[in-house]
């Protein structure tokens, strides 16, 4: 379409008649260039328009025609055949593929068949769509408190907005140590006296524009070194005293929080343990010259700080072993005038305490039971059948305590003995003596009935059905072979006619006739006892 054809359209709108009324909605409209646009019109579609121009600002020309319509005939300017098309009955234009060039404000004029003229303006931004969205740090690496650290986010595209996370929440500027600038194809967030945890994020930038499109960067994370700090060293239970057993094992354990991991090593007396590098030492088969000061160093190689623990300190020790309790080879008599020594001692340690126990309780209060040699030694004077018994001897040092044991045997006795039972029953009834005495090792025993030798050699004397003839005076005797102690207990027994014991049923002649007996029981006891005394005088029945 030549020039003066698009003069005379102009022409005829500028004199056409009625009120101009705006036809286009308001605000930018915005494209992704390389994609058609289309402007779209308000115009009342029951209406017939006998003119239509589209045209497109230019600084330098003004107003310059792209596509028109009159009457019936739709005129494209150069440039825009095959990329713009006109809707004739509402005036919407679509034009495309867009390019940079078709950025800018766009106006059209309609005239309808009354010659009512409406017109607008539009502005169109082409965009770029967002695409390459990276973050980059400067520096590569920070140091805790030390560095400012600025990252910098890129983007292609238009009109491009940024905005920071920092894992799931927003990344805002704060005024003080932390602030964001923005271009317009570029996004900064600098962070003055970093700490470790600002930039473990992930951090995230996103960039869009009016295309409302919005692109990520890959997720960012930056190490700030720090460190190394609250470095400590764990110190086993076997060294908190001070002192360890020769030929134990000990391990050493080391920490430090640091970024990156601080490199550990091993001092003793001040010195580097060669090869000893890691979170433990461990210390084996602990010899005498291993004693002294330990610490460990922990070295940051990015912060180039170096931190040691304080030292601990231990002395190897000997520890007790083979330890024995010595007291007489064999069993001791009661009242030995020397009395008994027991000692505790061991083959190797140096022991610093001794402890003595008697029968698993503490040792007696009385006299005759004393500690001597720094309590390595236990004496018994007199010697008496309460000291028998299990002695345990804990010999302790700084390291470790030892038990050894020792039994005493005392021999004693007999003693205590008496005869018990009833001493008047009925005829028939059953009857049981018992001999009773205190004795060690036991004593050998002998019954004799009326002086008269019985055959039963133990404690227990039985009758199942006892007789007139039971009647009488019984002596048991008792002979310890390891004291050669005697001793002997008699006992009178008077055996009574069925009912004689009951004391409702007795007549007066019964009662004197008991009474008789018992005295004439009495009087043969008496001369049976001093016939005893008087034999055992001469001779040991053993």
């Amino acid at each position: 379409m030549d020039l003066l054809r698009f003069e005379t359209i102009l022409l005829l709108l500028s004199v056409g008649g009625g009120l101009a009324q705006d036809v286009l909605p308001h605000g930018t409209l915005y494209v992704e260039q390389g994609q058609n646009v289309t402007f779209k019109t308000t115009a009342d579609l029951e209406k017939s328009f006998i003119t239509i121009v589209w045209s497109k600002h230019s600084d330098q020309d003004g107003l310059e025609p792209l596509i028109s319509l009159a009457g019936t005939v739709v005129n494209v300017v150069e440039g825009y055949v095959g990329r713009a098309w006109l809707n004739r009955t509402n005036g919407r234009l679509k034009m495309g593929p867009t390019t940079a060039a078709d950025d800018g404000e766009y106006s059209v004029s309609m005239v309808d068949d009354k010659a009512f003229t409406q017109t607008g303006e539009r502005e169109l931004r082409v965009l770029v769509a967002v695409s390459s969205v990276l973050i980059a740090s400067s520096p590569l690496e920070a140091l805790e408190t030390n560095s400012t650290v600025v990252l910098n986010c890129s983007a292609l595209g238009s009109l491009l907005t940024f905005s920071w996370t920092n894992g799931t929440t927003p990344l805002l500027g704060d005024g003080k140590r932390t602030s964001i600038s923005n271009g317009e194809q570029w996004s900064s967030v600098t962070i003055r006296e970093v700490n470790r945890w600002e930039l473990r994020g992930p951090i995230g930038c996103s960039a869009t524009n009016k295309l409302e499109k919005t692109i990520n960067s890959a997720p960012f994370n930056m190490s700030v070194h720090y460190g190394p700090e609250a470095v400590k060293m764990a110190v086993p239970a076997v060294a908190a005293g001070g002192f360890v057993a020769r030929g134990s094992n000990m391990t050493l354990s080391c920490s430090a929080a640091s970024g990156p991991p601080a490199a550990l090593s091993w001092f003793h007396n001040g010195k580097a343990l060669p090869g000893k590098t890691g979170p433990t030492l461990v210390l084996s088969d602990i010899g005498l010259t291993q004693g002294g000061k330990y610490h460990c160093s922990a070295h940051n190689a990015k912060t180039l700080r170096t931190v040691d623990t304080p030292s601990i300190s231990f002395s190897v020790m000997e520890a007790i072993s083979g330890a024995t309790v010595t007291g007489p080879a064999a069993g001791q008599l009661a009242g030995v005038a020397g009395g008994v020594n027991l000692t505790c001692g061991a083959a190797a340690g140096e022991v610093a305490q001794w402890a003595w126990l008697k029968d698993g309780a503490a040792l007696p209060k009385d006299g005759r039971t004393t500690l001597a040699a720094n309590g390595s030694m236990l004496r018994l004077l007199p010697l008496a059948k309460e000291h028998r018994g299990v002695y345990t001897c804990t010999l302790k040092n700084a390291v470790n305590s030892v038990k050894a044991a020792y039994t005493l045997v005392v021999f004693y006795g007999p003693d205590s003995l008496t005869i018990r039972g009833e001493s008047a029953v009925e005829v028939n009834d059953e009857l049981t003596l018992t001999c009773s005495l205190d004795s060690d090792p036991p004593a050998a025993i002998k019954w004799r009935f009326n002086n008269t030798a019985r055959t039963e050699t133990t404690k227990v004397l039985t009758f199942a059905k006892v007789a007139y003839r039971d009647t009488g005076l019984y002596t048991c005797q008792a002979y310890n072979a390891k004291t050669q102690r005697n001793a002997s207990s008699t006992f009178m027994l008077s055996v009574k006619e069925e009912g004689a014991l009951d004391p409702e049923g007795l007549t007066g002649g019964a009662i004197a006739g008991i009474v008789i007996g018992v005295l004439a029981a009495v009087l043969l006891a008496v001369g049976a006892f001093i016939y005893c005394k008087r034999k055992q005088t001469i001779e040991s029945p053993y």
